[in-house]
């Protein structure tokens, strides 16, 4: 059986060319964070992934939350589902359990939210094809001013033991 790839992708927040002309900007302490929750969810990926007693399936899952003052990830819901309830499920299950080790860190207001943008795949071809489509997805969704607030963050991809 082969194993999937399993990768945060990134919301391309400082890579894409966004669809309006007004630039992203990031700030040093911004990228920092967004460093930390990336590898602390690859971290949660694979603890949710094992033991891994079936293949998983495939997709992009788009999961947004919300950090309480605790530091905790809360109000934890999909933007945008993969197709597949397994992808979902380990999706959902990594994003839950962010700040449960370390709190995560305080950006933007109350109100911030986050989002995590999960590819699962099952061989460098499908991943390259969903980033593909991940890219156009952020696009669009980075077209709209009111998602210019969302934090996304990234993680490099890995094949899941």
């Amino acid at each position: 059986m082969k194993t999937p790839l399993i990768a945060l992708a990134s919301a391309l927040l400082m890579t894409a060319v966004p669809a309006t002309s007004q630039d992203i900007i990031v700030s040093a302490e911004e990228a920092a964070a967004v460093e930390l929750i990336s590898r602390e969810l690859d971290r949660n990926l694979v603890h949710a992934d094992w033991p891994r007693q079936q293949a998983r399936g495939e997709g992009v899952a788009m999961v947004r939350f919300q950090r309480d003052a605790d530091g905790r990830a809360v109000d934890v819901e999909f933007y945008r589902r993969s197709g597949s309830s397994s992808v979902d499920r380990l999706a959902r299950r990594a994003v839950k359990r962010l700040g449960r080790n370390a709190p995560l860190p305080a950006l933007g207001g109350a109100d911030q939210i986050f989002q995590a943008n999960i590819i699962v795949a099952n061989s460098e071809q499908a991943f390259s094809n969903f980033a593909s489509k991940l890219a156009k997805l952020e696009k669009t969704r980075l077209s709209d001013p009111r998602e210019r607030r969302v934090f996304a963050f990234t993680a490099s991809p890995r094949k899941a033991s």
